[in-house]
C-alpha cells in the first residue's frame, strides 16, 4: 500500500511530464522552459505540498 506522500509524488511526476511535454511541443518553447516546468511541477511541488500537509496534520 503506497502511503500518501508517495501518492503525491507520482501524482506530481506524472503532471510535471505532461505539461512539460504540452510546453515543449505545444508552445514551441526552449528545452530550458519545458525543463524548468518538469523541475518545478516534479521535484519542488511535491515538497510543498507534503511540508503543508505535515504542518496540518501536527498543527
Amino acid at each position: 500500500m503506497a502511503s500518501r506522500k508517495n501518492e503525491v509524488v507520482f501524482a506530481c511526476a506524472i503532471l510535471g511530464v505532461v505539461l512539460a511535454v504540452l510546453v515543449a511541443d505545444g508552445f514551441d518553447a526552449p528545452p530550458l522552459v519545458s525543463t524548468s516546468v518538469l523541475v518545478l511541477v516534479a521535484a519542488v511541488l511535491p515538497m510543498v505540498i507534503n511540508n503543508y500537509q505535515e504542518s496540518e496534520e501536527n498543527g
